[in-house]
Order: C-alpha cells, then sequence, then structure tokens
C-alpha cells in the first residue's frame, strides 16, 4: 500500500507539551512533502490559531480546522467545505452552559469571539494575566455574548460557527459539564483535544468525515491515507485511513484503535512516525 496523504493532527501529536513544533518534526513534514505526499492539517483549532512555523510551509495546503466542522484550502483562503452549528441548536448549547462561571469560545471562519466580560472580570473565571493576554491579542471580543445569541438578530458570525470550545476546566466542572451537555446529545458531538477543554462540534462533526470530504475533491483512495493523533477527536480519523496512528502520549482507549504506536510528543514520535510511513509505505 502506497501512502499519498498523511493528515496530522496538532496539540498532543505535532506539539510538544511546550507548545512548541520541533525543527525535527519540521524536517520530517518537509522530507514527506519532497518525496511526494500530501501533508493536511487536522486539527481542533481554528485556522487562525495554526503555528506559523507550520503555516509557513507553502506546500501544506489543505486544513481540517475545528475538528472537521471546516475544510479549508490555505493558499487559496477559502473554505472548501463547512459543517456548521445552527443558531437553533447554538441557543440549545448555551441555555445549558451559560449558567457555568467558565470561558466559552465561538469559533467562526477562522476567528474566535469571546465575551469581554472575561477581560473585564478576571477573577470570576480564575485565568491568568497570560492567558487573559492571549485572549486580547487573538480573540474577537463581543458584549453580552450570550443575549446576543438568544436573539440571533442578522449577526453574521453567528451563521458559520465551526465550534464551542470550552478551555481551562478543572476536572470536576469538566465532567459536570460532558453530563449536562448529555441533555442534547442527539444534536452534538462533545469531545476534546487537550485535557483541561470541552469541544462542542454538530452531531456528524468530525475529522474523520471531514477527511473524505477532502479525499473526493483531492482524488486520493482512503487506503490510501494515513493520520497520526493522539486524542478523542482524533478516533474517527484514526479508525478511517488506511494506516492510523496513535502517539504515545494517548490514553489506552485511544491506542486501542491504532494500527501503529509511536513514541510520545516529547520524544519526536510524529516525527518517527512520518518517517517510518516514509521508510514502509512509498
Amino acid at each position: 500500500m502506497k501512502i499519498k496523504l498523511i493528515a496530522l493532527d496538532l496539540d498532543g501529536t505535532l506539539l510538544n507539551s511546550c507548545g512548541y513544533v520541533t525543527n525535527e518534526t519540521i524536517m520530517a513534514i518537509t522530507t514527506a512533502i519532497e518525496k511526494g505526499v500530501e501533508v493536511v492539517l487536522a486539527t481542533g483549532r481554528s485556522v487562525g490559531l495554526i503555528c506559523d512555523n507550520l503555516r509557513d510551509i507553502k506546500e501544506i495546503k489543505y486544513v481540517i480546522a475545528s475538528n472537521g466542522a471546516a475544510v479549508i484550502d490555505l493558499r487559496e483562503n477559502k473554505v472548501i467545505f463547512s459543517e456548521y452549528i445552527s443558531v437553533e441548536v447554538l441557543k440549545k448549547i448555551i441555555e445549558i452552559i451559560e449558567k457555568f462561571p467558565i470561558v466559552v469560545e465561538f469559533y467562526s471562519n477562522g476567528y474566535i469571539y469571546i465575551d469581554e466580560d472575561i477581560i473585564v472580570n478576571t477573577s470570576k473565571y480564575g485565568i491568568s494575566n497570560e492567558t487573559i493576554k492571549f485572549i486580547s491579542n487573538n480573540h474577537k471580543l463581543v458584549k453580552n455574548i450570550f443575549p446576543l445569541i438568544r436573539e440571533g438578530n442578522n449577526v453574521e458570525w453567528l451563521n458559520s460557527i465551526e465550534k464551542v470550545n470550552i478551555p481551562f476546566l478543572k476536572e470536576d466542572m469538566k465532567n459536570e459539564l460532558f453530563n449536562s451537555l448529555l441533555l442534547i446529545r442527539n444534536k452534538v458531538k462533545v469531545t476534546s483535544s487537550v485535557i483541561d477543554n470541552i469541544e462542542i462540534n454538530t452531531i456528524n462533526t468530525n475529522k474523520g468525515n471531514a477527511l473524505k470530504k477532502l479525499i473526493e475533491i483531492i482524488g486520493i483512495n482512503l487506503k490510501e491515507t494515513a493520520a497520526i493523533g493522539d486524542n478523542n477527536n482524533d478516533i474517527e480519523m484514526i479508525e478511517e485511513v488506511g494506516i492510523g496512528i496513535v502517539m504515545g502520549n494517548a490514553s489506552d482507549d485511544i491506542k486501542i484503535k491504532a494500527d501503529l504506536i509511536t513514541l510520545s510528543n516529547d520524544e519526536g514520535g510524529a516525527a518517527l512516525a512520518i518517517f517510518k510511513i516514509l521508510s514502509d509505505y512509498l
């Protein structure tokens, strides 16, 4: 089996625990590209939060963003597939989550929208000054965001909600939120890409479905694809591809889905897996 495309998760996979993509990993990616392999980034992040040293690799053309809610052509700056949360479902989500003292991010068209109250009343949310600075620089602040959604009066960005992300959660709060969201489990898919967050998409949104849409467009057979990931938002992608590789830092319930298991993200596991593909499946 010849692999023609590799889909790569970011957090916990390409990124180490310090949040960086190492030079070794970049070298593995560029080597794959030089050998004719299509490299696709498949992430829970919005396209606006793709790391610069990955975005700067001009041969990376496609990004599966927000857990598969949007497939983006980076070089033409256009969405080629989308699976947005409807305003109706969004209202059901906030009806459940707004009672909690949590940070809520709304991903739309590559941007992240957040209530300005998080910046104004920082003590209420228990987040650090460094995080506040990051939010201020990378988010669009909206006044009274929950009432705005409930009213839904011709706010353009509400028509393209890719994902609702709830970060900075302690374990007990995460469990309580997850259980509360079970009330609408027939309408949404709840996953996580890092230990302290919850991510909410439409019920049919996942990286595996998005990857299948993409390969239909670019003309590659599913058996000719590989994927590397580490968390439960990668499961469908790992299961769908010809070769599914799971990181050593993944939990056991993710590892049982793998064709191969590599080293952890702090041991260069993604780079090792890419070179393994190039060695054995080209």
